[in-house]
Parts: structure tokens; C-alpha cells; sequence
């Protein structure tokens, strides 16, 4: 028997009933049967209707899933809430073409509403003296930890003068209107954060800080913060962008964007040296770009 020495071959079933599958509707439009239907991953016949269905399960579940989050969530203030909607009528290729900004911004690159709060979720539960943020851009992450805890004052690090007055404007007008006082909170310190943080006085410690600023330089800000000994004990590090665009644990022949390697690759590195550091413990959150809180135990 030509089939005495392998396994037995399966006989021919025509459609396999596990996979669900159903008919179909036709139409002058469709290629064939395969594209005539709503594929999902447990309805197909074929690989391609298989690949489908993950992706748009996939987008389903990541979209919706995000979407759902933010429409049950309720914590943006006054404060954080006129940010954003100043951030989302500025016109900023205007505001760069006319050289009145050091970079070309765009709203993207601000914290995200769902992660802003958190943020701010995670300041009410900490209720931090002194905030420290490395990277301001719009404010929104610092209107976050303003409203978090009322008696908090924050130090913004920000090396575009253009956005202190943009911050300082929209915060007062918000104040105004919402009898707040959270512009009279924030003092915001232009230059480049390497340089700034060395101004900062050792004398005043900070219990929670807010890193999102250049990437390449995540290790160094977190150094510099230990070696002036200004992180008051137990004090929490919440860092953003922590799994950048997945880069830190992505082989790099999937990169889309090669020109960002370098940044991921700063990343990683920050990532591994946090964890391997003694007084430093992590846990890092896949939340959009991924969000790192870490905490200082010099104990």
C-alpha cells in the first residue's frame, strides 16, 4: 500500500463546519465569494479571509477599546480641557512657517487625554508638595497634575519661550473664567532641561515628576535628578513614551520609521538601566506609547 508507511490523508469534506462560514451575498461589485462577506477570525475559508478578519477584529478591539475607555472616563477639569481645545485651534505649520516656534509642533505630540488622566488620578492619590516636569509643550500633562492636587506647585522645564507664553495665556484665561488658580501654581523654566535641571535648588526635593522630553536623553535626566539629590524620598517618576512606536523590543527590520531608531534605541537602554538600578523600581503600562511609573527607594 503506497500510504502503509505514512500517516492516514484526510478525506475530502467540502466545507469545514467549524469555521462557521456563511453564505454569502453577490453583487456586481464582488470579485469573488471570498470578498462578498464580513470576514472575522472565526468565519473563513480561506487564509486571506482568515488575515481579514484578525486585522479588522484587531481594530475593532484596539480602536473600540480606546474609544470606550475615554467615553467612561470624566476627569479632565476646567483647566485641562481649555488646553486641549486651545491646542486643537492653533494653528501650528502658521505658528512654525512665521518662526515664531523652535520646532514644528503638531497636537500629537501632546500627552494623551486618556494618559493625562491617569496622570492626574495618580497625583490625587499621591498628593505631591512639589511636581517636576521635564518636557511641558501645551500643558496639558501639567494642567493634569494642577488639578490633581490643589495645593501642588509645578515646575515645568520647556525649551520653546514661545510655549510659556502660549501656557501661561491660556491657564490665566481659564483661571478667569473658572475661579481656579492653577496659572499662579506653575512656573515655568525655559532651556534645554539638561541645563535647567542644574539650576534647580537641592534644598527643594520633588515628590512626583513628569519626563517627556527628548528621548535620547531620558537616563540622564533621571541621573542628574540623583545626583543633585533632588527626588524626595519615595518620590514617583512617571515617564512617557517608554515603548516608543515598539521600537525598544521590535527586531529592526519591522521599522516603518528608521529615523526614529535612535530615539527607540535610547529607550531601551533607559528601560534596562532603570530596572537594573538600585534604588529605582519600574513597571511599565502599554498605554498608548507606553507609560513607565517608577519609584525612588534609596532605602
Amino acid at each position: 500500500n503506497l500510504y502503509n508507511d505514512h500517516a492516514i490523508m484526510p478525506e475530502y469534506v467540502g466545507r469545514f463546519s467549524g469555521t462557521n462560514a456563511e453564505a454569502k451575498e453577490m453583487n456586481a461589485d464582488s470579485s469573488s465569494a471570498a470578498s462578498a462577506h464580513h470576514s472575522t477570525s472565526t468565519r473563513w475559508s480561506v487564509l486571506s479571509e482568515r488575515i481579514q478578519g484578525l486585522l479588522l477584529e484587531a481594530t475593532a478591539v484596539g480602536v473600540g477599546m480606546e474609544e470606550y475607555c475615554m467615553d467612561m472616563s470624566g476627569l479632565e477639569g476646567a483647566a485641562m480641557r481649555a488646553v486641549r481645545e486651545k491646542m486643537m485651534k492653533t494653528d501650528w505649520k502658521k505658528e512654525w512657517e512665521a518662526g515664531r516656534t523652535m520646532f514644528a509642533y503638531g497636537e500629537e505630540m501632546s500627552t494623551d487625554p486618556l494618559e493625562a488622566q491617569m496622570i492626574k488620578a495618580m497625583t490625587t492619590m499621591k498628593q505631591p508638595r512639589r511636581i517636576l516636569e521635564i518636557g511641558m509643550f501645551t500643558g496639558y500633562g501639567a494642567a493634569a497634575m494642577l488639578e490633581g492636587c490643589p495645593s501642588a506647585r509645578v515646575v515645568s522645564l520647556e525649551i520653546d519661550p514661545f510655549l510659556k507664553g502660549w501656557v501661561e495665556e491660556c491657564l490665566a484665561a481659564a483661571d478667569a473664567s473658572g475661579g481656579s488658580d492653577t496659572a499662579a501654581r506653575l512656573n515655568i523654566v525655559t532651556g534645554p532641561a539638561l541645563d535647567t535641571l542644574q539650576d534647580l535648588p537641592p534644598s527643594e526635593k520633588f515628590d512626583l515628576v513628569f519626563v517627556d522630553a527628548n528621548k535620547s536623553e531620558y537616563r540622564r535626566y533621571i541621573e542628574i535628578l540623583l545626583e543633585l539629590d533632588l527626588l524626595a524620598d519615595r518620590a514617583q517618576i512617571i515617564a512617557d513614551n517608554t515603548l516608543y512606536c515598539g521600537i525598544p523590543y521590535t527586531d529592526p527590520l519591522l521599522d516603518s520609521q528608521p529615523a526614529r531608531r535612535a530615539f527607540g534605541d535610547a529607550i531601551r537602554d533607559f528601560n534596562q538601566w532603570v530596572k537594573d538600578h538600585p534604588s529605582l523600581q519600574q513597571v511599565i503600562l502599554p498605554m498608548r506609547d507606553g507609560v513607565s511609573i517608577i519609584m525612588h527607594t534609596p532605602s
